[in-house]
């Protein structure tokens, strides 16, 4: 296996914003269905995109309650968003060994690039994929496939790189190697009915994996 295209989901993958995304999703929660959710089950929300969230809960009031998320997201953002140890460095040596990175999100496109323009991170990235971009979020293969054209990317030397079940089902739907981390909040016993690829568990192993294709 040679890779030569890598897609990155963000939250959770790249950046630790597990703190920042519970903490968010907890303060709509309290405003709006009191009682109803305790802290440690906002980890369920962190993956799913807001509108499938927030449509199971209220319909009706869908579009209201991501705007109050966003709000609050963002007011915390800037101050709460970090990387995850040895990310840097990870996607630096990859960058050298010449493959074509990108990065495939659920969330809105101008706080993504914002996130990675605050976490040093953009020239890593040869293209940026969020939600405003794509009609059908992961685990539809859509948002992959559009990055992949971007990239002129071939499904054969391409990878998708998450920390939930919804980049590993899009990656396998696109016919791409499908790679779990798990550094991240879901566990590897919780990921394995998705049937990841490869299951990496730190980024230094997982750029091991990545060239070692590369450098065959």
């Amino acid at each position: 296996m040679e890779f030569k295209t890598i897609l990155f989901d963000f939250d959770g993958t790249i950046a630790d914003t597990n703190r920042l995304i519970s903490e968010s999703h907890f303060v709509v929660m309290e405003e709006n269905f009191p009682g109803r959710f305790k802290m440690k089950e906002m980890a369920q929300f962190n993956g799913p995109s807001l509108e499938e969230i927030y449509g199971r809960l209220d319909q009706d009031r869908k579009d209201e309650l991501v705007a109050r998320y966003r709000e609050v997201m963002l007011e915390k953002h800037d101050e709460m968003i970090g990387l995850f140890p040895g990310i840097k460095e990870m996607l630096g040596n990859l960058k050298q060994e010449g493959l074509r990175l990108g990065v495939v999100s659920t969330k809105r496109t101008d706080v993504l690039k914002r996130g990675i323009s605050i976490l040093g991170i953009t020239d890593y990235f040869d293209t940026i994929i969020g939600s405003g971009d794509f009609s059908q979020p992961k685990p539809d293969p859509e948002s992959l496939f559009l990055a992949m054209e971007r990239l002129e990317a071939k499904r054969e030397t391409s990878a998708m790189v998450g920390d939930n079940h919804h980049d590993i089902v899009a990656g396998n739907n696109a016919g791409i190697t499908s790679i779990f981390v798990g550094w991240s909040e879901k566990t590897t016993a919780f990921i394995q009915p998705y049937q990841p690829t490869k299951t990496v568990k730190n980024p230094h192993e997982l750029e091991e994996y990545i060239l070692s294709g590369v450098r065959v």
